[in-house]
């Protein structure tokens, strides 16, 4: 018979080989859930990517329906009781979720307006002068607009406060200015004096479609501080009064505006109350994984088809 102390050895052997498959078997199970963790983590990611461009179309289409609704309707204009305005929230798409807001991009004021040497030196000075008026409102340091000229203009002589690619090749690593419109909000980082804070503060306001610039501004969807730009005259109070009385069908409508009707006659060219640029800001969810999108659409005003201008998927 084993003596008492070989059975305890034998014992102590069972229980550490028991412990250490034990072990093996947790460690073989975490694996596993990591390995179906991150599968399903691809999956979503890979479902959420593909409904985010499904996602674009609706917002392509929901444009083409306003535009069809306007025609049976009769109505000329866009403003913010428009089928495009009204957000979408949790809309069951695929396996996920939507939720959407289309913004019109001409109620908003074009940076690029300042590349777009068009109309002369008297017509561009007022473009600058707006441009720094809605610095000054929004408490950005207007001699910014220097710096932004010089990197859209095309030569190589800097504004009084501004910067051209002499300053911006002695940066590290160097590079040059674009003397190009700007394609994108994201350029501005690259811009002397644009801080990340100063292009979160504007962004709300400002565009850069059409990249051409010269799109009138859309009075029925612009915010108070950009009416404000349109000229000095356009107080605060003028702007609010401005958007009380929205939306309006004919540029004429605004007339009935007493304190904005003398000055807005001399500014018919400059302001309307349709658009064809939109921006569709989207975001699909699938459990735990969320995909956005951004994309600058372009919308056809005789047949209603949206062309998308710019598309970016994060």
């Amino acid at each position: 018979m084993p003596r008492a102390d070989e059975r305890g050895v034998a014992l102590l052997l069972a229980l550490l080989v028991l412990t250490i498959l034990t072990a093996l078997i947790l460690e073989f199970d975490a694996e596993a859930r990591r390995e179906y963790r991150a599968a399903a983590a691809f999956r979503d990611d890979y479902k959420a990517a593909m409904l985010t461009r499904a996602a674009v179309q609706a917002a392509r289409a929901v444009l083409q329906q306003d535009l069809l609704r306007e025609r049976m309707t009769g109505q000329k204009f866009d403003g913010p009781t428009d089928i495009w305005a009204m957000p979408i929230k949790n809309y069951a798409i695929g396996d996920g979720f939507l939720t959407a807001q289309i913004q019109d991009e001409t109620g908003k004021f074009n940076l690029n307006d300042l590349a777009s040497a068009s109309g002369g030196s008297e017509v561009q000075k007022k473009k600058v002068t707006r441009a720094k008026r809605l610095f000054e409102l929004l408490r950005v340091n207007p001699n910014l607009i220097d710096a932004l000229i010089d990197w859209m203009d095309q030569d190589e002589v800097p504004q009084p406060a501004g910067a051209e690619s002499l300053y911006y090749q002695s940066l590290r690593p160097p590079y040059r200015s674009s003397n190009s419109p700007l394609p994108g909000l994201g350029d501005l980082r690259l811009i002397k004096g644009f801080t990340p804070e100063i292009i979160e503060r504007i962004s709300p306001y400002v565009t850069v479609f059409p990249q051409e610039g010269g799109a009138p501004m859309n009075i029925n969807t612009a915010d108070p501080i950009v009416l404000q730009t349109l000229d000095v005259s356009v107080t605060q109070t003028v702007a609010m009064e401005i958007v009380q009385g929205r939306p309006y069908k004919t540029k004429v409508e605004l007339d009935r505006v007493g304190s904005f009707q003398e000055i807005g006659r001399t500014l018919r060219s400059d302001y309307d109350v349709k658009s064809d640029y939109f921006s569709a800001r989207l975001a699909v969810t699938i459990n735990e994984t969320t995909r956005t999108a951004l994309a600058i659409l372009k919308r056809d005003a005789s047949k209603g088809e949206s062309t998308v201008e710019y598309l970016r998927i994060l």
